[in-house]
C-alpha cells in the first residue's frame, strides 16, 4: 500500500501514522493533532459530549454548545469520533 500511495497532499504514506491514534484503548478520548495544529477555542464541550451522558443536564448542554458544520443534523446519541477541519480546508462563507 505504502508504495502506490502517492503524495497527494503533503505527506503520502506518512499520513498512515494518524491511523495509530484508533489503536489506544486504554484512554477515554484521544487527540490526534497535526504540528502545524492551533486550537483556536477550548475543546471542553465536545469532551464533555463525548464524556458525559446525552441525557444528563451537563450532556445536552455540551451537545447544544458544539458546534456544527450542518447544524440540522442530529448529534448522535454516542459520539465514538470527531472530525474538525484543517483551516486550510475551510470553504470562505461556509
Amino acid at each position: 500500500l505504502r508504495k502506490n500511495v502517492h503524495k497527494e497532499w503533503c505527506c503520502g504514506a506518512d499520513e498512515f501514522v494518524k491511523l495509530f491514534a484508533y489503536t489506544i484503548e486504554q484512554h477515554p478520548i484521544v487527540v490526534h493533532t497535526d504540528i502545524d495544529f492551533m486550537y483556536l477555542q477550548p475543546m471542553d464541550d465536545i469532551f464533555d459530549a463525548m464524556l458525559l451522558p446525552n441525557d444528563s443536564k451537563e450532556g445536552k448542554m455540551a451537545r447544544k454548545n458544539i458546534e456544527m458544520e450542518y447544524p440540522d443534523r442530529v448529534v448522535p446519541e454516542n459520539i465514538r469520533a470527531y472530525l474538525t477541519r484543517d483551516y486550510h480546508q475551510v470553504i470562505p462563507g461556509r
